[in-house]
């Protein structure tokens, strides 16, 4: 199962990804799939086992979020 995590602009999606992958995470910027909405056209993509690492890493650094979705 996969986990998406959303943001409020597309500039956090990316900040996000970067961030993400810096701590050694795999993640993946993606559009965001239409069974979710956001006002964000981008969101990360990552394995499920892996969304609490990528979160903390996130609020390590401060990235604001919109919410989480598993898929």
């Amino acid at each position: 199962m996969n986990s998406y995590i959303l943001f409020h602009s597309s500039n956090y999606a990316i900040w996000a990804e970067s961030v993400i992958k810096d701590g050694g995470t795999e993640c993946k910027l993606v559009g965001v799939p239409r069974e979710i909405s956001s006002d964000c056209g981008y969101c990360i993509e990552v394995l499920s086992e892996v969304k609490d690492t990528a979160l903390k890493l996130l609020e390590e650094k401060h990235i604001p979020l919109d919410t989480v979705v598993d898929l």
